[in-house]
């Protein structure tokens, strides 16, 4: 399970906004200082995100709260975003180029459609799934000093 803390910031019946600050590990590693993805990470540390949650827990505004996503769930999201699409590009630039023989300024065009449309499918399919995807709550932590 991959966690995240965050803060509860809005609350509107079992719909919960969650604010969750971007940190970056790289202050940890050894190659910090010629690494991109460290170069890239300060730009976005600090970063405030707001996520959209449904819960049947009793949380209140300003709840320190641990949120939770399976890691199969990760790995899940990434090849679909990013696999079906792209697949979908490859196989109809193939199938344009040996089956249709289209010149080649045809095969980009089938590709690049067969991308957008991927694109799309790949909306659709998270738009139902959309539960299954969301992070969870999995502990409110006790706010210290009563500080909201």
């Amino acid at each position: 399970m991959i966690e995240e803390q965050g803060r509860v910031v809005a609350v509107d019946g079992n719909q919960i906004w969650v604010e969750t600050v971007q940190q970056s590990s790289c202050g940890s590693c050894a190659a910090k200082s010629t690494c991109g993805q460290g170069l890239m990470s300060k730009f976005s540390e600090g970063k405030r995100n707001h996520i959209r949650l449904t819960t049947d827990q009793p949380v209140k505004l300003g709840d320190e709260v641990v949120l939770g996503v399976p890691e199969n769930t990760l790995v899940k999201s990434a090849l679909l975003a990013y696999g079906l699409p792209l697949v979908l590009f490859v196989l109809a630039a193939a199938v344009a180029e040996s089956l249709f023989e289209l010149p080649e300024v045809g095969v980009i065009l089938v590709g690049l459609a067969a991308l957008i449309s991927g694109f799309a499918l790949v909306r659709s399919i998270a738009g139902a799934t959309q539960l299954s995807l969301q992070p969870v709550i999995l502990e409110v932590l006790p706010v210290s000093n009563g500080a909201v």
